[in-house]
Formats: C-alpha cells, structure tokens, sequence
C-alpha cells in the first residue's frame, strides 16, 4: 500500500477518527492495511468451537466454526485478529480455512495447561496478514498463593515496514463455582488479574526490545473480565496497571457503560471487559463495537490506526 504524507490526507484521517462505535463493517480488501489503515480486533469466541467445555458431535463444531467466520465476515475482517476461549491449533486452522484465502493467518495458538494432566480448554491466538517476525505464548507466573489461570500469547508484526507488537490476553473470569464464599473469590480473582497485568506489561516490554527490535508500538488485546470505570470492581488496579504502562484505551473518551462488549443476560449486567490499549500509537482511525454473533456471547471490538503514521508537510 501507498504511503501517504500530504496534510489533506493527515487532516481526512483525523476526521474519520471521530467514526466510532457501532458503525457499519468496513470492507476488506484482502490486502494488509487496506488504503494505509491497519485494522485490529479482538474477540472472545466463547468455548470455541463447541461453544460449551465439553465436545459436541464433529458436525455440530464443523458448522459453529463455518458460522463464527460468515458472523466476522459479515462485521469486517481485520488486518489482525486476537481471538480468546479456542479450544486448540487445530480450531484455529480450520476457522482460518472457513474464513477465505483472503483472511489473515494464524500466527500463534498457545497452549495452556492447568496441570501436567490438565490441558487448557481456552486457548488464545493471535491472527494476521503482516509477516510474522516472530511469535510465541507464555504462561503466568504464581506469586505466593495467587495462580493465575492461562497467560498470552504474542506476535511482532511487520507492518509495511514498522513493526508492531501484539499481546493477547484472557484475565481471570468473575466466575464463582457453587457453594464458594464469593467475597473472598473476588478478592482472589482481582489479585489474579492484577498479578497477570503487572507480568504482562513487564514482558511486552522485554518482548519488544528482544534482538534488538525496538518495538515503538505495541498493543495489548482481549478479554480482561474487568472494566477500569464498573462499580463493581471499584479498587480494582488491572486496567490502571496497563494504563500506567503508557497504553491508552482505544475507546478513550468514551463512556464504558456506552460500549458494552458483552450484553447484559439474566445474571449480570451489561459489562466492557473487551479492550484493545495502544502504546506508541496517534489517535485510532475509527474505533467500533460490533453486534454480537450468534456463536458467542461477546462482541468483536475493532481499532484501526494509519501505520505508518503520515508526514505533515505544512505549507508555508
């Protein structure tokens, strides 16, 4: 793609940044960084492809993925998927398989396990049509009595000659099993999350400046299970700890309670504990929630940004 670096063009960009939430699915060319722009999402899949922990019938998963990619096909394929809650590598190539030639490949799966015997039902991976410089996943590391479940996967990304690091992430959910004390669950859970940002932002720096990369932009994705402005995690430090690490929500300026990624059900309210955070990154060229799919319970969330950002030549 062609780089652009006259001002109108700079100027037509900041315009179209304003283009947010809900908007209609931009179309995809099948190329990287279709017209300059390189688009990210992220997407929670839901115990993917059963949609449930335990298998269901071959056929039944053989539809569920063809119909989880017509569902993101439909929303706008982007340039770089981060995907949560797959079961396996396995899943992710037959759900790169259903969504066309044209699609992004798959980068990284990782492979998470609870225990040597215990293999990780939730998986997540790390999609992309920039060439992959390099890629893997990390488990989290207890500290004391918190272990927190799962870890990240990332990929450093060539885009159009700048490179760009990516962090998938799937933080502790706000589950409680029946007949546990739920005050003191939610106090572990909010230490597990915690313990998991504060690896995740030293890692991706360590990741980022590994064989002398430099990685100017980075950005972390997924799942966190928490949302810096919900009353019900007041005190919380998850989304702060990211923040602090110089990451900046890509929906910043914008009311959580006004983009839920996860409509309310009979249980629980509406929440936003979807998020895609930037560093290094201008302000994001358009920014949007999608509708939900019928395969999963959360929404894709989508951000692009112009990389590489265009030159300013002001005129005299």
């Amino acid at each position: 793609m062609q780089r652009f670096a006259t001002y109108a063009f700079f100027a037509a960009a900041a315009v179209a940044a304003v283009v947010w939430i809900f908007a209609p699915a931009p179309v995809s060319t099948g190329a990287p960084g279709a017209e300059g722009v390189a688009t990210f999402a992220t997407w929670n899949m839901e115990w993917f492809p059963s949609g449930w922990p335990e298998p269901r019938p071959e056929g039944d998963e053989r539809k569920r993925i063809r119909d989880a990619a017509a569902a993101l096909r439909a929303r706008g394929v982007p340039d770089v998927l981060l995907v949560q809650e797959v079961r396996d590598e396995a899943t992710c190539r037959a759900f790169e398989r259903a969504l066309g030639p044209d699609a992004p490949r798959l980068a990284v799966c990782s492979d998470f396990w609870f225990s040597p015997t215990n293999r990780s039902l939730q998986q997540v991976a790390v999609f992309s049509r920039f060439p992959v410089l390099a890629a893997g996943s990390e488990s989290w590391v207890a500290s004391d009595f918190v272990f927190p479940p799962r870890g990240f996967a990332w990929a450093i990304l060539d885009v159009r000659g700048e490179k760009v690091a990516v962090f998938d992430v799937h933080l502790k959910s706000n589950y409680v099993p029946e007949g546990k004390d739920e005050a003191r669950a939610a106090v572990m859970t909010r230490l597990k999350r915690e313990l998991a940002a504060r690896q995740l932002v030293s890692r991706a720096a360590a990741i980022a400046a590994t064989n002398g990369w430099n990685v100017g932009r980075l950005l972390v994705a997924g799942d966190f299970n928490t949302a810096a402005e919900d009353p019900r995690f007041a005190g919380e430090k998850t989304m702060r700890i990211v923040r602090d690490a110089g990451f900046r929500d890509a929906f910043e300026g914008v009311p959580e309670a006004e983009r839920p990624t996860l409509p309310a059900s009979d249980l629980y309210p509406a929440a936003t504990f979807d998020h895609i955070c930037a560093k290094g990154f201008g302000a994001p060229f358009s920014r949007r929630v999608a509708a939900v799919a019928r395969t999963s319970d959360h929404a894709p969330v989508y951000a692009a940004w112009i990389v590489p950002e265009p030159e300013r030549t002001d005129t005299p």
